[in-house]
Order: structure tokens, then C-alpha cells, then sequence
């Protein structure tokens, strides 16, 4: 960053920030005074709870000058001149703002009392025990998952910055279901890679399909096709036809629940049977392996 400053950023600089506190990089002025912050997150797509976390309060963001930058990942194996190489690719990078990202994470939070008291102190948000209203307790870290912050409709006109807000909160969830999308494919692809399936065809959906809905499929040595489903439920793939051109006999699938929850199913003569299921594909891939080979 600092090569394409000293090219084109008119005296402008960039620093870490230390003691790991927020934000991660700080870019300066000519002068040396700090201008933006950059807080750096970083999303596996094949993570079963992306939990890439803003836990930051809100007095420490600085409004209009502190941004969340978000990176969609993958493990990706390529050839390149006869040799195979595996490296961490970026599938896509975008920016937000740090200050409306923390607002919508505490006023949605907030609002949803879960009949439990909620609350945030001079730092740190609090809650009530779940057998004992009048003692308190300190959050435990799940409201700034950044996979689930989500501007709650219910938030009344009246809120600071609620236009803001609500366009901020567009922008976020098209990123959060494109990080989604992703995680169903990449899954496949590494599950194909590690079969040594070939013919692979998948793109990842703008988001995660409500019906249930193929979105790949590729080759197996063997011969058999391997699909990748999503949406709906494994219930309705289970009572489904195999189409006819998933044949030959020994076909597999995959389907992908939001959370990649994972099932692997074979077909049979008219129907799909169940072989194995799990969560965390990312840590199963050797399990997954064995329900294909048989």
C-alpha cells in the first residue's frame, strides 16, 4: 500500500496500528496525522460460523473516518508449469463503515431483548443471567459475528442516523449473501478437487436459494456425476427424482444447508438415499471422502 502511495498518494502513508487494538492500519496525512482507519477482516468461505468478529465499541470508532475492510477467502489449487501450487485467494474485498456497522451491531442487538435485560456500559455489553434477571453477565462475544449483523426493520424513525443506516445495511447484506454463495461452491470445489473430479461446472448464487436449487456438477473417476444442491431441505432432495441426465447409477450429491451443514446422498433406481452427514466441511473432507467411496 505504501508503494502505490509514494506513486500516486500525494505524501500519504500508511502504518500498523500496535498492541492489536483496533484499527489494524492507519493511513497518515503528509503532515504524519492520522486520516483513515482500516480495521481488516478476513472471511473463509468454508468456515461452518465465519467469525471474523467486530467487537470494538462504539465510542473508539470514529465516525466518517474508520472503515471495516472484508475479504472473502478460499484455499485455491492451480497448476502452473507442471507444478501444483495452493494458495489463499481473495474472491472479493469491500469497504464499510466501521461507525455504522457498530451502530446497526448495538441498536439491533438492543432491541431484541430475548426476555433477558440487555445493556452496554462504559465498554462492554452486558446481559442478564438467564435464571437470574437482577445479575449481569458480559456478552459472550456472539453480537459482533459479522455474519450476523443485521439492521432489525423494526427500528423505530427515530433512531440516529436510520437512513444511513438502512443503506449501509443493503450494501451489507449483498456482501454477507455473496460470502455465502461462495462458501457453497468453494466447498464443492474443494471437495471435487480432493475426489479428483473433472468436467466441474458451479457458480455461486447471488444468494442462498430458498427452494431447493442444484448449483453444480462435475465428474468423478468413477464415471458417476456429483451435484451440489442447496435451499429447501435434504427432505425434499430425498424425495426427489434423480433427473436422467445425473445418470449413470452411483451418482452422489452434496447439499448445503446456510450454515454448511453438510449431507451426502447416492441415488438409487427413482430416489436419493442418505450416506453420511455432518457440520464443518472444512474439517470432514476425509469423512465426506469415505461416504463417496462406497
Amino acid at each position: 500500500m505504501n508503494h502505490l502511495l509514494d506513486e500516486e498518494g500525494q505524501g500519504f502513508s500508511v502504518s500498523s496500528v500496535l498492541w492489536n487494538v483496533f484499527p489494524d492500519l492507519v493511513v497518515r496525512d503528509s503532515s504524519r496525522n492520522p486520516t483513515i482507519g482500516l480495521e481488516v477482516k478476513a472471511l473463509h468461505t468454508a468456515a461452518e460460523e465465519k467469525s471474523a468478529n467486530l467487537s470494538t465499541p462504539l465510542h473508539v470508532i470514529k465516525k466518517k473516518e474508520d472503515f471495516v475492510v472484508i475479504l472473502i477467502w478460499a484455499w485455491l489449487r492451480e497448476n502452473i508449469g507442471g507444478i501444483s501450487v495452493t494458495y489463499a485467494h481473495i474472491h472479493a474485498a469491500q469497504v464499510f463503515s466501521a461507525y455504522l456497522l457498530a451502530q446497526t451491531r448495538d441498536y439491533s442487538w438492543l432491541l431484541n431483548q430475548g426476555g433477558r435485560i440487555k445493556g452496554i456500559d462504559l465498554s462492554t455489553p452486558i446481559i442478564s443471567s438467564e435464571t437470574q434477571h437482577l445479575c449481569f453477565k458480559a456478552e459472550e462475544g456472539n453480537m459482533g459475528k459479522l455474519m450476523r449483523i443485521e439492521l432489525d426493520p423494526r427500528l423505530p424513525s427515530s433512531t440516529p442516523n436510520i437512513s444511513e443506516l438502512r443503506q449501509e445495511a443493503e450494501k451489507y447484506q449483498r456482501f454477507k449473501d455473496r460470502a455465502l454463495g461462495l462458501g457453497l461452491t468453494e466447498t464443492f470445489r474443494e471437495i471435487c478437487d480432493l475426489q479428483k473430479a473433472s468436467q466441474l461446472d458451479c457458480q455461486p448464487p447471488l444468494k442462498y436459494p430458498t427452494a431447493l436449487t442444484e448449483l453444480g456438477r462435475a465428474q468423478l473417476p468413477s464415471g458417476a456425476i456429483f451435484c451440489l444442491y442447496a435451499g429447501g431441505s435434504v427432505s425434499q432432495l430425498l424425495r426427489s427424482n434423480p433427473d436422467q441426465d445425473v445418470q449413470p447409477r452411483g451418482t452422489f450429491a452434496l447439499w448445503l444447508s446456510s450454515k454448511l451443514k453438510w449431507v451426502i446422498v447416492k441415488a438409487t433406481d427413482d430416489s436419493w438415499k442418505q450416506i453420511d452427514s455432518g457440520h464443518k466441511p472444512d474439517t470432514a473432507y476425509e469423512k465426506i471422502k469415505k461416504a463417496m467411496s462406497g
